[in-house]
């Protein structure tokens, strides 16, 4: 069966085909690292990073020289020969992202939590690091 677009051209020929194949050349750091969020807190730091359809006993987690390294590999499935791919945009392979520690951020305590296809690292800020309110009393 033969698939038409609108425009009369078929996936095979269709200037968007060739397109997602110049895009996804000219892209490989957009696969090769996980979208990330940070966050601050009174009490520390907060990574967030998108890695669904990661097997989660893929995932290291690790801090490396003053840096926070996260990697994690997803395998590409393996398909039959009779199966034919029409569109791939899922990264595969090692990802990696890597972040200057906080100089405020206490190595002790990291944890780290997977969850929903969402890796949480938490740093947490040593005692001496986080505000304080000191009470004015007034005579």
């Amino acid at each position: 069966m033969e698939v038409l677009m609108r425009n009369g051209l078929t996936p095979d020929n269709s200037l968007l085909r060739y397109w997602n194949v110049l895009w996804n050349e000219l892209e490989p750091a957009r696969r090769a690292a996980p979208a990330a969020e940070v966050v601050e807190d009174p009490d520390g730091y907060h990574f967030y990073f998108e890695m669904a359809g990661i097997n989660s006993e893929s995932v290291n987690v690790r801090v490396e020289d003053g840096n926070l390294i996260v990697e994690a590999e997803r395998k590409r499935p393996e398909w039959s020969k009779d199966v034919e791919v029409h569109l791939s945009e899922r990264a595969y392979g090692t990802m990696r992202r890597a972040f200057t520690m906080p100089e405020d951020a206490s190595h002790e305590g990291i944890k780290a939590a997977y969850k929903d296809g969402v890796l949480e690292v938490m740093i947490a800020k040593p005692a001496q690091a986080k505000p304080i309110k000191i009470e004015v009393n007034y005579n």
